[in-house]
C-alpha cells in the first residue's frame, strides 16, 4: 500500500504545471454555431386533401394505405383493410379504376387466409369490387380470380376449404361467366371435396368420409351438391339464351345503356357494332306496304364441324380424356361422375324399404337431400336433352334413360311416395353458424316438391310409359299415376311451387311424352282433372292452366286426342264459350279459344254460334287481362266471330247485334270482320 503512494506522488509531481499562467478570455463557452439536420419521414407525413373527403376512408386511409395494410401480418390490420376499401368503393367507385389490378390482387389473396374473419371480408370485398366492376370490368382478372378459387378448394385446411364454397357462391352471383367458361376445371376440384377417384385413367368417383369436420358427412355433401345446383343452372340458363338470340336483343340496347350508367369503368367510346338490318314491325297497316321476312335467320347459320363429325354415344372406354372433344362427350362424362354420387348419397340417408307400407317417413335431412338430388338429376336431364335437339340425335338421351332407369326405380321409386317425420325442435345452444352446416330449406310435410320431381324424372327415364303394352315398369307408373290423381283430387297446398310443379308433371304425362299411345292409367287420370275442373272451386289462374293445357291437347296432337277419346271433352268445349260473355278473361284463354276455331272443331263452333250475340254484345265491355298491347284482346274476340259458319246468323249479327255495341273501335273492327265472313260464304 506505501509503495503505491509513493509512485502516485512521484508521477503527480512529474506533470507540468502552469503557475501563473491565465487562459484567453472566451475559450471555457460552449460553441453555439453547430447546424441541425431534418428528420423526414415522407410516407407518414405526406401531406393529404383532407378536405376531398370522398377518397379517404372513415379512417383517413387512402386506397394505397388500405392495401398496404392487407400485406401486413396483424389480422385486426387486414380487417381494417378490406374496411377502407369498402369504404372507398362505396364513395366512389372510380377511385378503383386506376389501380384495379392491385386491388384485385391484394384483396384475392386473401382468400387463403389463416383467420377465418379475415376471409369472410375477403369475400364480401370481393363482391363489392365485382359489382363495382360491372359484368366485363373484371374479365381480365378471370384467371387470377379462378387460382386463388382452386386453391382455396384444394387446400390442406378444412376450414379453408368449407370458406371456398363462399367463395364460389360470390362469383356465382357477381361473375356467373367465369363459371360458365372454367367449369371443365372447377367441376374435377369441385368434386373431390365430397368425392375421389376409383382409378386415375377412369371418370368413375366414389364417396370419401371427412373425420376433421365439425358437420356430419351428409351435411358437407349438401352444401357442396347445393353450389352444384348453381352451376348447372347458369349452364342451363346460358343454353336457353343461345337458343333465343332474338327475344335477347329485343331489350339489349336499353340494357346495355342502364349498365354503363352503373358500371363506373365504361368507356366514354362506344365499342364497334356490328351493323344491323332495319327492324321490321310486323304490324297489319292498311295504308302502306308491309314487308314479311320470307327466310329465317336461324336456319343461314353453320352448323359446327363437331356436330357434322360427333362421335356416337356408344361404348368409347378406350377414348382418353383429350379425345373427349365434342359437349355431347363432355356431358356424358361428368352425367357418369355424378349421378353414381347421387344415389350413393340417397343410399346413406334413405329409410329401411319396407314393401308393406305405402309410404315411407323422411327425416329433415333425408328430405332435404332428396330434394337436391332429385334436382340436379332434372337438370343433367335437361342439359342431355338440350344437346339432343341442337345435334338431331337421340343417342346420349337413350344411353341416359338404359343406364340409370332401373337404378332409379330401385333405390328412389321403390319407397315412393315420402313424407317428412314429426318435426324437429332444436333446443341446442345457438352457436355460430359455419359453412359446413348448409341452411336446410324447409321441406313441407308431405314431401309434395320430392314426389313431383319423382314422377317427373321417371316419366323422362321411361319413354314409352303411356304405353298400352304390359312393360316392366307398369308397376312403377301405376304408382305414379295413383298418386298424382289422389294429388288432383285433394288439390290444396300451401306454395305455388308445388302447384306449378303438380301441373308441370300433368302436361308431361298428358301431352309432351313422345308415345302416341295412351292406356287406361292415363285416360283415368284426364278424366279425374276434367271432372275437377268442372266441378271444384280451383283459383283462377290455375283453371286458366288447366284449360290451356287441355286445349293444346285437342290442337297439337289430333292423334292423341282420338286416342283420349271425344267424348271426354264434349262437355268440357261447351262450357268454353260461356266464358266470353263473363266481365274478363285471360289472354291465354282468349288465344286457346282461337285455336279451337281455327282448328274448326265442331263442339265448339256449335256453342260458340248459340251464344254468338251474348258475346257480340259482350265485347265491348269485357276486360282482358295480361294483354301485351291494349284491343289485343278485343281483336281476338272479333276473329273468333269470323269462324262462325251460318251466314243467316252472321247477317242478323250484322244488321242488329253489332251495331249497338258502344265502343267505336270495337264495332268497326266487328262490322268489317263479319261484312267479310259474309262475302267469303256466299
Amino acid at each position: 500500500m506505501g509503495g503505491n503512494s509513493r509512485k502516485f506522488k512521484k508521477a503527480e509531481k512529474s506533470k507540468i504545471k502552469l503557475k501563473g499562467a491565465v487562459l484567453p478570455k472566451g475559450t471555457n463557452v460552449t460553441k453555439t454555431n453547430f447546424k441541425v439536420r431534418k428528420i423526414v419521414l415522407p410516407d407518414q407525413l405526406k401531406q393529404r386533401n383532407l378536405t376531398q373527403a370522398a377518397v379517404l376512408s372513415n379512417k383517413s386511409l387512402t386506397l394505397k394505405d388500405c392495401l398496404a395494410k392487407l400485406r401486413q401480418n396483424n389480422a385486426s390490420s387486414k380487417t381494417e383493410g378490406l374496411r377502407g376499401v369498402r369504404e372507398i368503393l362505396g364513395k366512389m367507385p372510380s377511385e378503383v379504376q386506376s389501380m384495379l389490378s392491385n386491388v384485385i390482387r391484394d384483396v384475392t389473396s386473401l382468400a387463403v387466409d389463416l383467420e377465418r374473419d379475415v376471409r369472410r371480408d375477403c369475400y364480401k370485398t370481393l363482391g363489392c369490387i365485382l359489382v363495382a366492376c360491372g359484368p366485363t370490368g373484371a374479365v381480365p382478372f378471370f384467371d387470377l380470380l379462378l387460382s386463388f378459387l382452386r386453391c382455396a378448394m384444394t387446400h390442406i385446411q378444412a376450414r379453408i376449404q368449407e370458406d371456398s364454397l363462399l367463395l364460389l357462391d360470390v362469383l356465382l352471383q357477381h361473375s356467373p361467366a367465369l363459371i360458365l367458361t372454367n367449369r371443365d376445371k372447377i367441376l374435377p376440384q369441385f368434386l373431390d371435396m365430397i368425392s375421389k377417384l376409383r382409378a386415375e385413367n377412369k371418370p368413375g368417383r366414389t364417396l370419401t368420409i371427412n373425420l376433421d369436420r365439425q358437420s356430419t358427412s351428409t351435411r358437407w355433401r349438401a352444401n357442396v351438391l347445393m353450389r352444384l345446383t348453381a352451376i348447372l343452372k347458369i349452364l342451363l340458363e346460358s343454353k336457353v339464351a343461345k337458343d333465343c338470340p332474338a327475344e335477347a336483343n329485343v331489350g339489349e340496347s336499353e340494357a346495355a345503356e342502364a349498365a354503363d350508367l352503373d358500371n363506373p369503368f365504361a368507356s366514354a367510346v362506344a365499342e364497334q357494332q356490328l351493323r344491323k338490318g332495319p327492324q321490321l314491325n310486323h304490324v297489319f297497316d292498311g295504308n302502306g306496304p308491309m314487308f314479311l321476312p320470307l327466310i329465317k335467320s336461324h336456319l343461314c347459320t353453320t352448323c359446327p364441324m363437331d356436330v357434322l363429325f360427333r362421335k356416337t354415344a356408344e361404348k368409347d372406354s378406350g377414348l382418353s380424356l383429350s379425345e373427349r372433344v365434342d359437349d355431347g362427350q363432355k356431358l356424358k362424362m361428368y352425367i357418369e361422375m355424378l349421378i353414381p354420387l347421387l344415389f350413393e348419397s340417397w343410399l346413406e340417408v334413405r329409410p329401411p324399404v319396407n314393401e308393406a307400407v305405402e309410404e315411407h317417413a323422411l327425416s329433415q335431412e333425408a328430405a332435404s337431400t332428396l330434394d337436391l338430388l332429385l334436382t340436379i338429376f332434372i337438370q343433367l336431364w335437361k342439359l342431355t336433352v338440350q344437346y339432343c335437339a341442337e345435334t338431331n340425335n337421340n343417342d346420349l338421351k337413350q344411353w341416359f334413360r338404359g343406364q340409370y332407369s332401373s337404378n332409379f326405380a330401385s333405390h328412389i321409386l321403390k319407397g315412393f311416395p315420402y313424407y317428412q317425420s314429426g318435426s324437429q325442435t332444436q333446443t341446442q345452444p345457438k352457436k355460430a353458424r359455419t359453412t359446413s352446416e348448409p341452411v336446410l330449406e324447409r321441406v313441407d310435410d308431405k314431401c309434395y316438391k320430392q314426389n313431383f320431381n319423382i314422377c317427373f324424372f321417371f316419366c323422362c327415364l321411361n319413354e314409352q310409359f303411356r304405353s298400352i303394352r304390359k312393360r316392366k315398369s307398369d308397376t312403377g307408373y301405376t304408382r305414379v299415376v295413383e298418386y298424382v290423381k289422389s294429388c288432383v283430387l285433394n288439390w290444396k297446398f300451401r306454395g305455388v311451387e308445388a302447384t306449378n310443379l303438380l301441373l308441370q308433371v300433368l302436361r308431361f304425362i298428358l301431352l309432351d311424352a313422345d308415345s302416341t299411345t295412351v292406356n287406361e292409367e292415363t285416360r283415368a287420370l284426364l278424366n279425374t282433372l276434367l271432372e275437377v275442373y268442372i266441378t271444384a272451386r280451383l283459383p283462377q289462374d290455375i283453371r286458366n292452366r288447366i284449360l290451356v293445357l287441355f286445349c293444346d291437347i285437342i290442337v297439337r296432337s289430333d292423334t292423341l286426342w282420338r286416342q283420349y277419346g271425344k267424348e271426354l271433352f264434349t262437355l268440357w268445349l261447351k262450357m268454353l264459350p260461356n266464358l266470353l260473355c263473363k266481365p274478363t278473361i285471360d289472354m291465354v284463354v282468349l288465344r286457346a279459344l282461337l285455336c279451337l276455331a281455327q282448328r274448326n272443331n265442331a263442339a265448339f263452333l256449335d256453342v260458340l254460334e248459340a251464344n254468338a250475340k251474348q258475346i257480340v254484345a259482350n265485347a265491348g265491355t269485357i276486360r282482358v287481362t295480361n294483354e301485351r298491347e291494349p284491343g289485343e284482346g278485343r281483336a281476338l274476340i272479333c276473329n273468333l266471330i269470323f269462324y262462325i259458319r251460318d251466314r243467316s246468323l252472321l247477317q242478323e249479327l250484322l244488321a242488329v247485334d253489332c251495331a249497338k255495341v258502344a265502343d267505336r273501335s270495337v264495332r268497326e273492327q266487328l262490322l268489317s270482320t263479319v261484312e267479310m265472313r259474309c262475302e267469303m260464304l256466299k
